[in-house]
């Protein structure tokens, strides 16, 4: 499994990692990177996840580009994985 993929955790989920903004990861696919994430900060997975799907209002960036495939996204070495929440609002 690659190491050193970069994960930037929205903050929102920031307690689940003691408050760091940024953390390293393994994984081939967005699933063995969450995975991974799982092992060192408990409780990541289940913010994330929920029937086998990433949650409702979350979105994956690999390197800059959005992920359809969620989960099933590949993810390089060195890469950068972005957890976007959706936003809401706007002009009314």
């Amino acid at each position: 499994m690659p190491a050193d993929v970069t994960v930037f955790v929205p903050i929102g989920m920031r307690p689940l990692t003691g408050g760091l903004r940024v953390v390293s990861a393994s994984g081939r696919t967005v699933a063995e990177v969450v995975a991974d994430l799982e092992a060192s900060f408990p409780g990541f997975h289940d913010s994330l996840v929920e029937e086998g799907r990433l949650r409702a209002g979350l979105t994956i960036a690999v390197n800059s580009v959005e992920q359809p495939l969620g989960l099933l996204a590949r993810v390089p070495e060195r890469a950068e994985v972005h957890i976007l929440p959706a936003m809401a609002g706007g002009a009314g």
